[in-house]
């Protein structure tokens, strides 16, 4: 592997569903549009190797699916199926992808009916070509750049939402914890702000990516939102009265979300903190022409959840009694499925940008297991990416299953098992290493 000369091309292709498609987690039936929708996608060359990071404004994208695009990707454009990182905003409003959420859907939307799974996969599919055709843009408009690596520290726009209570074990903040219970958040946060900056021949902002541990979740309602990231582009766009190309990279945020994020007011201070941070360090990165780049994906075969027994039944019906019956029904699945297969695919993909490193994961990991990566990777900077090339749900500690609470419920896809997101820790540690000693 060696340094040569970065070569660069963004894209940005607005997505465009038609109302009436059902939600991520919002209303049954979308009836507009709050902010636009897009697909960003930035392709990185060097003449030896080249990757590629897309930015969906979805709530996550299938397994499957995300083969697909990334099959497209390489027959189209020659980038390797393991050099491309897919990642989704987690945004709650946009129009459901998912088909391992097709349970969750017919029990709460009256409208989810086989019609209904036809649009959704119709949709899907227009994805899958945009995505494609994203990348394949951006790898055509090439040219000469520098990129680089700089952080800041923010503590005080996020915290961990699962609390020990008195009597409930873990309670999920959202959920309403009762009142004299909560004393103590159950784990860490990660202020670590990233932001990668990449610059043009003339040395002017040519991309910008950003990678944080807030969790994308603010607006729940009938119009289709790409909430933070749109929000976040646009103030940029503003106070440096030009427009400048943002993809953001959520982090491990399966265990944390923004101060406020229930409130009227959540997006916008969400939206001042972050582009505030962007526009206090962009200026200082110090961006290098000449790079190395690579990349590795491994596949797992993980534990899947122990499903032989409704086991968090009383933990659902007293903190979130209106799933009670749903859980069951997602056991029921998830029985059903263990007979085909014990093990649930997990990818983990990981590219690496001159001295810094991003590290896809196909889940909302808590992040603790972030920290444990970033702590042990040989690189100077690394930053894990959830909701990439997939969606496994949420992946959480041994301590949150002893807890219980909403995230180690079995509903929302949430497959892996208590020692999956460990032994994705040691695969990404591996691939990191194998790529930094090349």
């Amino acid at each position: 592997m060696k340094a040569g000369q970065l070569r660069a091309g963004v894209s940005e292709i607005e997505l465009k569903p038609e109302l009436g498609l059902a939600t991520g987690d919002g209303a049954p039936r979308a009836k507009g549009f709050l902010t636009p929708l897009y697909a960003k996608a930035l392709v990185l060359s060097n003449g030896e190797n080249e990757v590629a990071v897309v930015a969906l404004d979805l709530l996550g994208i299938d397994r499957a699916d995300a083969q697909r695009a990334a099959q497209l990707v390489h027959q189209r454009c020659g980038i390797p199926t393991h050099g491309l990182i897919m990642t989704c905003s987690h945004t709650h409003v946009a129009p459901s992808m998912l088909p391992t959420l097709h349970t969750y859907r017919e029990a709460f939307n009256p409208y989810f009916d086989e019609q209904a799974k036809q649009r959704e996969r119709a949709w899907v599919n227009t994805v899958v070509e945009t995505i494609a055709e994203a990348v394949c843009q951006a790898r055509s408009s090439l040219q000469e750049a520098s990129i680089g690596v700089v952080t800041a520290e923010l503590p005080w726009l996020i915290f961990n939402r699962r609390r020990h209570t008195r009597n409930y074990g873990v309670w999920t903040h959202w959920m309403g914890i009762p009142k004299d219970q909560a004393y103590r958040a159950e784990g860490p946060i990660d202020p670590e702000f990233g932001l990668f900056v990449v610059r043009n021949a003339a040395h002017e902002p040519l991309c910008l990516m950003w990678n944080f541990t807030g969790h994308n979740s603010f607006n729940f309602g009938d119009q289709y939102s790409a909430d933070l990231p749109y929000t976040v582009q646009a103030a940029l766009d503003e106070r440096m009265g030009r427009h400048v190309p943002t993809l953001y990279l959520p982090g491990c945020s399966g265990n944390t979300n923004y101060f406020d994020f229930q409130q009227p007011e959540g997006l916008e201070k969400a939206t001042e903190g972050v582009a505030s941070a962007i526009m206090a360090i962009y200026r200082e990165a110090c961006t290098l022409p000449e790079v190395k780049l690579g990349s590795r994906q491994a596949e797992l075969a993980l534990a899947q959840r122990d499903v032989t027994r409704y086991w968090w039944r009383a933990d659902i019906a007293t903190k979130y009694p209106h799933w009670t019956d749903y859980g069951l029904k997602e056991v029921e699945r998830f029985q059903q499925e263990l007979q085909e297969s014990l093990t649930y695919p997990f990818d983990v993909t990981v590219l690496r940008i001159g001295r810094a490193a991003l590290v896809g994961v196909p889940a909302e990991a808590f992040v603790e297991f972030g920290l444990m990566i970033k702590e042990r990777s040989p690189f100077r900077r690394t930053y894990v990416v959830s909701y990439a090339n997939g969606y496994a749900g949420y992946v959480a500690t041994r301590h949150a299953f002893i807890g219980g609470s909403y995230e180690v419920w079995p509903a929302l896809n949430a497959r892996v098992g208590r020692e999956g997101g460990y032994l994705m820790v040691e695969k990404a540690v591996e691939l990191l290493e194998e790529l930094h000693a090349r």
